[in-house]
């Protein structure tokens, strides 16, 4: 899946979860008392706004809640996506660093901790994150997928490789593991290993946006351009937010002389992460722009 649909998949069905409940059972008696009336208002405040996608009138509540019962797992949990939601990922990623220090299953922080705090622009956070996350549960394909992107982000090729076999060694037929797995082939020059896995993959879910990528990557390699669009348009069809396949389309374009094409894809590709703006500045002067 893209990095946009990765992070948020997951989320939504534990959010939806997580706001259902209220801890009020014995094992939580301690930490949220029965009959505090401030903890029932905001309690209440919290939850309607949440609810209503009302991020931002759920964030007083909320941080009062987490104020007066510090060691609640669930305000945490809910004040860290709130967070997300606000795009404040350094206040985000704090909180999810509180939610593991008390929550009895901190691998719910993942892998969320280690996504905040690489959008914070906190690398090595980020790094360390992904590697606590397998800690908390060393038989979780996800968290060891994550530990391998992270690590093949950082060109730590021989990590990655490691992270994502053990991935699909621990659960057959883990798509993103198998297409990391393919990405590194493309680095090897194995061509036709990525193409296979790719269409493999493809085969069960031909809306895999990082399985079209993958296969638009390597018939661009392969010298396929007319091929490589359309696998990539057809990734941008499922996630138009996918910086990576504007760049592979931009670079497609390039070589095919569809310079304002090109041109356009590479500007999307920098509005949608501003951070990519120095690797892009090349091709967007070779295509007849400025940045």
């Amino acid at each position: 899946m893209s990095a946009a649909a990765r992070l948020v998949g997951g989320l939504i069905v534990l959010a939806a979860y997580a706001w259902a409940l209220t801890p009020t059972t014995a094992s939580n008696a301690r930490s949220s008392p029965r009959g505090d009336p401030d903890v029932e208002r905001w309690l209440v405040a919290s939850t309607e706004a949440f609810r209503a996608d009302r991020y931002a009138d759920a964030l007083e509540p909320t941080t009062r809640l987490v104020e007066r019962v510090p060691t609640q797992h669930v305000y945490l949990d809910r004040l860290a996506r709130i967070y997300q939601h606000l795009g404040r990922a350094a206040e985000e990623a704090a909180t999810w660093d509180r939610f593991v220090d008390v929550s009895p299953t901190p691998i719910d922080a993942c892998p969320a901790i280690g996504q905040a705090y690489a959008r914070a622009g906190e690398k090595a956070r980020a790094l360390d994150a992904f590697e606590r996350c397998v800690t908390f549960d060393p038989e979780n394909s996800e968290a060891l997928f994550f530990l391998g992107l992270a690590y093949e982000h950082a060109g730590r090729t021989a990590d990655a490789l490691a992270r994502y076999s053990e991935a699909v060694a621990k659960d057959p037929g883990h798509a993103d593991s198998e297409l990391g797995l393919a990405r590194l082939a493309l680095r090897a020059n194995k061509v036709a290993d990525a193409r296979r896995a790719a269409d493999e993959v493809l085969g069960h879910n031909p809306k895999n946006a990082d399985a079209l990528l993958v296969a638009g990557l390597a018939a661009e390699r392969e010298g396929r351009l007319e091929d490589a669009r359309r696998f990539l348009e057809r990734a941008l069809a499922v996630d138009d937010r996918y910086v990576d396949v504007h760049v592979a389309l931009g670079r497609v374009d390039e070589r095919a002389g569809r310079r304002a094409d090109a041109r356009r894809h590479f500007e999307r590709a920098i509005a949608l992460d501003p951070v990519r703006r120095g690797e892009l500045a090349s091709w967007i002067e070779r295509t007849g722009g400025s940045r």
